[in-house]
């Protein structure tokens, strides 16, 4: 299986999405701009956050949260708020964004799946 490198300091098995390595990596590349999702930003604009899927957050810490919870973020908003990374858009040209892709697509497949659904299609 080849590697994959991000940067020097990186690498993961391309096609191999492991939590605890992606948390590593996500950590030297802090802070990791992002943008809600659709999801997340109705919720948070319901709230009364201003945050809507254009405008930019930044991921600044990540940690495990459990196999229930995924890979948490925290982000720079005045709230200290924490989303799952699911819930997050980073942009195609940051330099984790096909393994941060690849955990997402992983990630809602086996949730879907512990729920007996099968996810849309887009």
């Amino acid at each position: 299986m080849r590697r994959f490198y991000c940067c020097l300091k990186c690498s993961l098995h391309i096609g191999e999405v492991n939590d605890t390595e992606l948390i590593d990596e996500m950590k030297v590349h802090l802070p990791i701009p992002a943008y809600a999702s659709r999801d997340l930003s109705k919720l948070l604009v319901k709230n009364g956050m201003d945050i809507t899927p254009e405008k930019e957050v930044k991921i600044i810490k990540v940690a495990q949260s459990g196999e229930e919870g995924g890979i948490a973020c925290f982000l720079d908003i005045p709230e200290n708020f924490v989303v799952s990374l699911t819930l997050l858009r980073v942009k195609p040209d940051h330099s984790l964004y096909d393994k941060i892709s690849a955990y997402q697509k992983k990630r809602i497949r086996s949730i879907f799946r512990a729920k007996g659904l099968s996810p849309r299609r887009r």
